[in-house]
């Protein structure tokens, strides 16, 4: 569960008592309560209903006060407790003006919350104990007496000013959060105001309840031993994306789908109905009308099991209920990889990262997108770095999607892979988000074979497509346009990177340019642009080859990106082995209506954007 801002609730107090209100919040609820004020001594700061003290700050020199101390601040915590009060007692100094910020937190876990003030209007640097949670920054101080003033604070950049209030034109306070995405250490925040003359801040750093959605539900129990439904190998189960709730089996036909490194996967199946029964039992799963808002397409996801095993998940979109002229109805599903659904969720809140490793980076994104409400769909994540540390800022403005930038951030020079899994860990079946530095797979020794031999064997079709126009021998990477609305700008561009062994073997000059409009550091563009002139030149290859599987295969779909060995004797090819990673499978699966199993099987090539 996220660790989210419940509410929050500003009270002012002039003289020495008055009341502090609190927003909504539910029992459990982690509360926090700043309270500052600018005369009457740190020690008068007092908040009824059993508080505890989680830090202080005791004031200091107030310029303009004859030599006096502002009285500073204390950060109040509790637990919300059934029938918890909506207000409290604030006590403080005679004459004083005061602020307090009461902030109710859901998700929280209250035990691992990291503090740290500073005497200043910069808000301290800390670490957080999860790469899950919510930071808080709070700055509060005083004016230069005798007459104080308006106090007006601005936004820290990629901040979200959760409150501001001042008490009379003396005492102010400000509080701003953000959510944590990464277990690397959060900066220094300053807080500027030109009135202020002296301050204290706090930097609060809350973990959320459960990392990553949390322990997803279990689907029904697949033993082993237990057949596919409509076949001795297949199962197909449909459940909800979001909570996972199993909703039924169905008998599919005509399926097949697939899955490719960084790209969505595709599925297709029919659902035949031959009987008002089995109708009935569909309808439970696709609803007959668009009453029913928790199941259809959209809301489900088909699991796909081979021999008791996880094959993949894929989040259906589309239906199609027909009836041909002949024949009983059916219904046409499509759908894709929990890959597909990262492209459709918008980054909405600017998130900077600064040196921070890629891995960390994708993971801090996926984080994010999880602690939105109505995304969590409960991936776990992969631990581990890759080394590689990388500046990126996301803006909100930029309406990118959280699919949409990582796949930018893998496909970069010295980038990363990464997947989706649906995977048994420890007994329990989990969407494992994977990566690999600098790729997916095992490579030595390859772990699977197969033959094309002049007295038959597994690789039933072949084909190597040679394509010249796919590729250049010339790269260059273009980024944000330089002028605005009203200006003819230019754009930020990379320097031509060249594929230098073609062009010494004769190969003519062929141009690409590639556009990353949102792109705005320029060693990230040459970046881009080295990466596709390292992989991309010359004539790109794509090789596929169609085999059958045997009953326990060592090839399933979450070990893509391993090598494979690949035997070929026939008219075109001379008797020879070759090694190739497999970056995508294709797998049409024995159905009722048809008995053989088949796996195409896509080997490494390359795929340019726009080609």
């Amino acid at each position: 569960m996220p660790a989210l801002v419940r509410s929050v609730q500003a009270s002012t107090v002039h003289g020495p008592s008055g009341t502090a209100s609190r927003g909504a919040a539910q029992p459990g609820d982690l509360l926090l309560a700043w309270q500052s004020a600018d005369s009457g001594g740190h020690s008068a700061i007092q908040l009824s209903g059993s508080w505890t003290v989680l830090d202080e700050y005791g004031g200091g020199f107030w310029p303009g006060s004859g030599g006096n101390n502002w009285s500073g601040i204390t950060l109040w915590t509790r637990t919300c407790a059934a029938g918890e009060p909506t207000s409290y007692t604030v006590s403080q100094g005679s004459v004083a003006d005061g602020v307090i910020v009461i902030a109710a937190i859901s998700g929280a876990v209250a035990a691992s919350l990291v503090v740290a003030h500073s005497s200043s209007k910069i808000a301290p640097t800390a670490t957080p104990s999860s790469a899950d949670g919510l930071e808080l920054r709070y700055c509060s101080g005083v004016p230069s007496p005798p007459t104080g003033g308006a106090v007006s604070w601005s936004t820290p950049s990629g901040y979200t000013v959760e409150t501001a209030a001042q008490s009379g034109n003396f005492t102010s306070g400000v509080l701003v959060s953000k959510p944590i995405i990464s277990t690397l250490a959060v900066g220094e925040v300053g807080f500027a105001s030109a009135q202020i003359v002296a301050a204290g801040s706090f930097t609060v750093l809350i973990a959320a309840s459960a990392a990553s959605g949390g322990e997803p539900p279990q689907p029904p129990v697949v033993q082993p031993f237990a057949p596919g439904k409509g076949s001795s190998l297949y199962r197909y189960v449909f459940t909800r994306l979001l909570d996972r709730t199993y909703l039924g089996d169905l008998d599919l036909v005509g399926v097949s789908f697939d899955k490719r490194i960084l790209q969505a996967g595709q599925f297709s199946a029919t659902i035949p109905i031959p009987s008002r029964r089995v109708g009935d039992q569909v309808a439970e799963i696709i609803p007959r009308d668009e009453t029913y808002l928790d199941r259809g397409p959209g809301v489900i996801t088909c699991q796909i099991y081979r021999e008791g095993a996880p094959w993949g998940e894929y989040w259906i979109t589309a239906a199609q209920p027909a009836r041909s002229r002949r024949g009983t109805p059916a219904i046409q599903l499509r759908g894709s990889t929990l890959d597909a659904y990262l492209a459709h969720v918008e980054i909405q809140s600017d998130l900077p990262f600064s040196a921070v490793d890629q891995i960390e980076i994708a993971r801090g994104l996926l984080v994010h997108m999880q602690g939105r409400p109505h995304a969590n769909i409960g991936l776990n994540l992969q631990t581990g770095t890759s080394g590689v540390p990388r500046d990126r800022t996301y803006l909100a403005s930029e309406g990118g999607t959280y699919g949409q930038r990582l796949t930018e951030l893998a496909q970069v020079d010295n980038g990363f892979e990464w997947s989706i899994n649906l995977e048994v860990i420890n007994g329990a079946l989990q969407r494992r988000w994977v990566w690999g530095y600098p790729q997916l797979g095992t490579l030595d020794p390859p772990p699977h074979l197969f033959s094309d031999g002049r007295n038959g064997g597994d690789i039933l079709e072949w084909s190597e497509e040679i394509d010249a126009l796919r590729g250049a021998t010339r790269w260059r990477a273009r980024g944000e346009s330089a002028g605005d609305a009203s200006t003819t700008g230019s754009s930020l561009i990379s320097t031509a990177h060249e594929a230098t062994d073609h062009l010494a073997a004769g190969w003519p000059r062929i141009d690409r340019t590639l556009s990353y409009s949102t792109v705005s550091v320029l060693q990230t563009l040459e970046d881009y642009a080295a990466f596709w002139a390292a992989r991309a030149s010359g004539a790109l290859r794509v090789d596929q080859v169609t085999v059958t599987f045997g009953q326990l295969p060592s090839l399933t779909p979450n070990n893509l990106g391993d090598a494979a060995r690949l035997y070929f004797n026939n008219e075109w090819h001379l008797p020879h082995w070759r090694t190739r990673r497999i970056i995508g499978i294709a797998i049409t699966p024995t159905s009722r209506t048809d008995g053989k199993e088949q796996a195409r099987l896509v080997l490494e090539g390359t795929e340019v954007p726009g080609a």
